[in-house]
């Protein structure tokens, strides 16, 4: 365990530097919902709401430095007023910066790898709090971060460090190089709130691209596993076609191939993937058909059985506003309530959502 009461008091700091300043930019911005679906299976069963607010404050300091905080406050229903809140406070320059709250782990902040690949596993923030720090240095940039918790689950205060994430990335002439870690932590049960993952994970990444194909190379390790994989992406006319392959030392191999085709309002894609012998087929399009008004379309199967569909479309009423038509069948609950690209609800559901 690591005392964070040094990094506590720079926090503290910077935050009242920034509202001796003054503010120079305020923002706000908010969802809300208001839906009906006739599904029991599904999560939304009957009339449901759902409001999502938005804050944001951002000072210019005297030294050059950028003050920042954000607050969000998601799923505010009429059946739960406090069921999502977030808020992350920064500081930041345009060569370092310091982040705390809800915000990315180092690893993931810099992480890409090649394909499904089983041994990649960092940690993503969802909802933990963390404290990261950014440098670029010449070409380079890099992160180290840690997640806060509280160390004997009583005080319900942030009092301890666990789990060092470190990431970095840079350009060599046409090579890109991303290199993440994540230290093993079995600090007092924590979990985290999301994809938590306690393992130590390193994993190095390199990107290019020639003949017009993006390619990228990737391996990673995790505690015992490690995966190999190899990603190529190439553009032909309205088709871009990307494929995988994925050598696993645990379980089977991974591969997949994506066509993904869009010309004028029509867009269609293809996804056939094997992971872990596991046969996963899906084809999705959209249509514009016009005067603001979207058709969507999707088939979906796993092990050649187990079919889903929707179909969906969408109605744009101005200024921010829609509304929604779906209908999905999901009769083995594969995917639950995220049917598709759009993640449509089982059964015929009719939303309208507003943007502010």
């Amino acid at each position: 365990m690591k005392n964070i009461l040094l990094a506590s008091t720079a926090l503290v700091a910077f935050a009242g530097a920034a509202f001796a300043e003054g503010h120079t930019g305020i923002s706000f911005s908010g969802s809300a919902n208001l839906g009906y679906n006739d599904e029991v299976r599904g999560d939304n069963d009957g009339f449901y709401s759902d409001l999502d607010i938005s804050a944001g404050f951002a000072a210019e300091l005297d030294n050059g430095l950028t003050a920042a905080a954000s607050l969000n406050l998601d799923n505010l229903d009429s059946g739960n007023t406090d069921d999502g809140k977030d808020y992350s406070l920064s500081l930041s320059s345009e060569t370092a910066g310091l982040f705390y709250g809800d915000t990315d782990f180092a690893a993931q902040t810099h992480w890409t790898g090649a394909g499904d690949m089983e041994s990649d596993g960092f940690s993503e923030a969802d909802g933990d709090v963390a404290l990261r720090g950014d440098v670029k240095v010449g070409t380079v940039d890099a992160s180290i971060s840690y997640a806060l918790i509280d160390s004997d689950n009583v005080t319900n205060t942030l009092d301890d460090l666990t789990q060092l994430s470190i990431g970095a990335s840079t350009d060599l002439g046409n090579v890109n190089v991303k290199m993440a870690y994540q230290e093993n932590t079995n600090e007092g049960g924590y979990t985290g709130n999301g994809d938590f993952n306690k393992n130590d994970v390193f994993g190095l990444s390199l990107g290019t691209s020639f003949a017009g194909a993006d390619v990228r190379l990737a391996y990673a390790e995790d505690n015992n596993s490690d995966s190999t994989g190899l990603k190529v992406a190439y553009p032909f006319g309205p088709v871009t076609a990307t494929a995988y392959v994925v050598s696993e030392s645990v379980g089977k191999d991974n591969t997949g191939i994506n066509l993904s085709y869009s010309s004028g309002p029509l867009a269609v894609a293809l996804d056939i993937q094997d992971d872990q012998g596991t046969s996963l087929t899906g084809l999705e399009g959209s249509y514009d058909i016009g005067n603001g008004i979207m058709a969507y379309a999707g088939y979906l199967t796993k092990d050649a059985k187990d079919d889903r569909f929707y179909v969906a479309g969408t109605y744009d009423l101005g200024s921010g506003a829609s509304l929604g038509m779906s209908y999905a069948e999901d009769k083995d609950d594969v995917d639950g309530d995220e049917t598709g690209a759009g993640d449509y609800q089982q059964g015929t559901t009719v939303e309208v959502s507003f943007k502010f």
